[in-house]
């Protein structure tokens, strides 16, 4: 199993600074799909997916040092520019559980702006593509200040994990084209904790 929580990713006051990041992040179809999950976000079978490159979340996270100080999540967000409180209070919580994987966070006040591609109950699962940009900006967010996600591959890894903690399909949307998200021995490299690209196996038609 692998174990992403490192206390050590905590910011010195010199290194409290402003900034943003901002990712889009496609949603997927699964063609092979999971049925039902165990334990924490984990699949009972591996599923695969293609990308849907036009329906895509697109999301910013303006970050600075947080005024109170507490260890609590301080964030505020806006959808299609308007800011939902109940949504927040969603992140909020996702926020909290990563805290043992990116304990910088509590020491962040950030500001969430997020917009889709595609309309709202549009048969689109909105929830892969935005909680999988969310995962990418935080990726960024850790690499930037701490320079720990410099390679693709780890930096990709940790992603799908972290967004697979939000949504269990929000995993496959981290890659391009094709993934699989699920142990299977019929494929070298695949977990049951984070997703990894498929689109070597699929036939171009």
């Amino acid at each position: 199993m692998l174990n992403y929580n490192n206390p050590k990713l905590i910011l010195d006051s010199s290194r409290l600074k402003e900034g943003s990041i901002k990712w889009k992040s496609p949603s997927n179809l699964a063609i092979v799909k999971y049925w039902g999950k165990h334990a924490v976000q984990l699949p009972n079978n591996p599923s695969i997916s293609m990308t849907l490159n036009n329906a895509v979340t697109e999301t910013s996270v303006e970050y600075g040092p947080k005024q109170r100080n507490d260890k609590n999540i301080d964030i505020r967000f806006f959808f299609d520019g308007e800011e939902k409180p109940a949504f927040a209070s969603r992140i909020e919580k996702y926020l909290e559980s990563l805290l043992p994987i990116f304990p910088f966070l509590a020491q962040l006040s950030l500001k969430i702006h997020s917009k889709n591609s595609f309309p709202h109950s549009a048969g689109i699962a909105s929830s892969a593509s935005s909680m999988s940009a969310l995962a990418l900006c935080i990726c960024s967010i850790e690499d930037r200040f701490f320079g720990t996600l410099v390679e693709d591959d780890a930096f990709d890894k940790k992603a799908s994990y972290v967004s697979r903690l939000g949504s269990g399909s929000a995993c496959r949307s981290i890659f391009p084209k094709w993934s699989i998200w699920g142990k299977t021995i019929d494929l070298e490299g695949t977990s049951d904790e984070y997703a990894i690209p498929f689109g070597q196996e699929v036939h171009p038609v």
